[in-house]
């Protein structure tokens, strides 16, 4: 008995000394995660605020905000601005693109020691030494410059530091991914037209980096012909794990390693497994009766019912929802084909419905530090990809 009792005395010291060794672990990850510069490349939080929400505030149904960001550890976050093609007309787009600026631009005068926007690559660092959130200013989709080079200049002028070349629409001058591939030889072009190649020379000129996450295939290659500068793909995932058209071949992943660029990995499930839409249309079409009901309130292209359908669905969602070990497994796809200078974060934040088991906001950052040490990355490397590849490339297009 007395051996049986030391022999259980022992477990308990033991078990105690590897839970105290684990805790230290995880606190040494997460503050090595805070202390390291952390960069996303897409969020559309600003959406909420136009409707009134506040985003200074804790709110409850986002993915981020004020709050979630400080828990996080993010040091710059990139703010779309997106404007619906659904909702305005083409000539609507600029001037809605410039009310999204101004109300970025108004949450930041709230909490000037807290926000700024940064228009230049000093301010990057000075927002990092002050522990100010960089809130750089990326617009998606070309549509917002309407055909005006002069309107591409202004928008520069605002803060403008990325520009999507389309959306899931395709421009007068540039055809998305998704127009290409559900259209086809209907386009009446594909690629770039010769004002859209004067896009991306303009935006060389001025420093913003140009964005081929939505750009067609066609649009991509032609990019990449005319560019001078490094690219990037704000928020797109790899085709070869999850064959959706808003993914990059492997063909496009090499051109970027050879171009410079970096991709910004997306969270959201549909674009990280090939499994995942199937399992959910079965979900979405079980609650049709409620979401008709939706759409006799709001304009079902609208943003209120799009925020009401992901209240609606994503408590059934997120069972289906992969485990974040799916991110990593991008990431790493991509780290071994073309190197783990030229991958990073570009969540999605806010934009889509719904993420990955243990991503499920900006707070469970820090997880995806662990994981990624625990898969073997070397801290310097885990810097790289958190934040360091963002700030290479955004000071080589900005020189």
């Amino acid at each position: 008995m007395k051996t049986s009792s030391l022999a259980i005395g022992q477990l308990f010291k033991y078990t105690a000394i590897i839970m105290c060794i684990n805790l230290a672990c995880n606190n040494g990850t997460k503050n090595f995660h805070m202390e390291s510069f952390v960069v996303d490349t897409h969020n559309d939080i600003l959406l909420r605020s136009m409707l009134g929400r506040d985003i200074l505030t804790d709110l409850p149904e986002s993915h981020s905000d004020l709050i979630k960001f400080k828990k996080g550890g993010m040091d710059l976050q990139v703010f779309s601005i997106w404007v619906s093609p659904y909702l305005f007309a083409k000539d609507e787009s600029f001037e809605e693109a410039n009310n999204m600026i101004d109300e970025l631009e108004a949450q930041c005068l709230r909490v000037p020691d807290q926000w700024s926007i940064p228009m230049n690559y000093q301010d990057i660092i000075y927002n990092e030494q002050h522990n100010i959130l960089s809130c750089m200013i990326g617009v998606e989709g070309g549509h917002a410059i309407e055909n005006d080079l002069s309107k591409l200049n202004t928008l520069f002028e605002r803060g403008m530091r990325y520009l999507g070349i389309t959306w899931n629409n395709s421009t007068d001058w540039a055809t998305s991914a998704k127009d290409e591939t559900e259209r086809g030889d209907s386009l009446a072009f594909k690629g770039l037209t010769d004002f859209g190649k004067e896009v991306i020379r303009r935006c060389n000129d001025l420093g913003v980096m140009v964005d081929v996450s939505h750009s067609g295939e066609k649009t991509f290659w032609d990019i990449i012909d005319v560019t001078e500068k490094p690219i990037i793909a704000s928020h797109s995932s790899v085709y070869e794990i999850c064959p959706h058209f808003r993914n990059l071949k492997d063909e496009q992943l090499l051109a970027i390693k050879e171009n410079g660029g970096v991709v910004f990995v997306n969270f959201y499930p549909t674009y990280l497994d090939s499994t995942f839409e199937e399992k959910a249309e079965i979900i979405r079409d079980s609650f049709q009766l409620q979401l008709d009901s939706l759409a006799s309130v709001f304009n079902p292209d609208g943003n209120e019912y799009w925020y009401a359908e992901n209240q609606l669905l994503n408590p059934s969602l997120q069972i289906i929802s992969p485990p974040m070990d799916i991110i990593i497994d991008h990431i790493s796809y991509i780290v071994n084909l073309i190197g783990v200078d030229h991958v990073g974060l570009g969540a999605d934040w806010d934009g889509v419905g719904i993420l990955p088991i243990g991503m499920e906001n900006v707070t469970k950052l820090p997880s995806l530090t662990n994981q990624l040490l625990q898969n073997g990355y070397s801290k310097k490397d885990v810097q790289k990809i958190l934040g360091g590849n963002f700030k290479r490339v955004f000071k080589e297009v900005s020189k």
